[in-house]
């Protein structure tokens, strides 16, 4: 299964990642820069710089700077990951920066995409990775 991230909302895609990777299935998810996080942008940035000044050099947790392992991360925070079916099941998710070649030409799931009618307070994955790889002092 290959899920389009290109504006889509992040929680719904993890949910729908973490289930069908619980039922058996291959998840792929591409397009994961594109992902949106729904929200005021200033409480999202405080929120994940304070998930990373958190994790200190030795002891964790660690939170992922990159757009890939953010998105990882949301779709491990819906599964068991601490017994053998989870673990199995996590391992079966592959998030991707952008569609890959091998992935060109078939046909994706497109989940639920953030409303874009309305004015609404969203802050894409690659711009939140960005400003997590900037602020290393944090």
């Amino acid at each position: 299964m290959i899920i389009d991230g290109k504006d889509a909302v992040l929680g719904r895609i993890a949910t729908f990642a973490a289930k069908s990777a619980l039922e058996g299935e291959e998840v792929n998810i591409v397009n994961a820069g594109e992902i949106v996080i729904i929200g005021n942008k200033n409480s999202i940035l405080h929120k994940y710089l304070e998930r990373r000044r958190i994790g200190t050099m030795s002891k964790g947790p660690f939170f992922p700077r990159d757009t890939k392992g953010i998105v990882r991360r949301a779709v491990r925070g819906m599964i068991r990951d601490n017994r053998y079916h989870g673990r199995e099941a996590f391992k079966r998710v592959k998030v991707f920066e952008d569609l890959p070649e091998e992935m060109k030409g078939k046909d994706m799931l497109e989940i639920a995409k953030a409303r874009t009618d309305k004015p609404i307070h969203k802050i894409k994955i690659r711009e939140l990775a960005n400003i997590l790889k900037q602020n290393r002092e944090i």
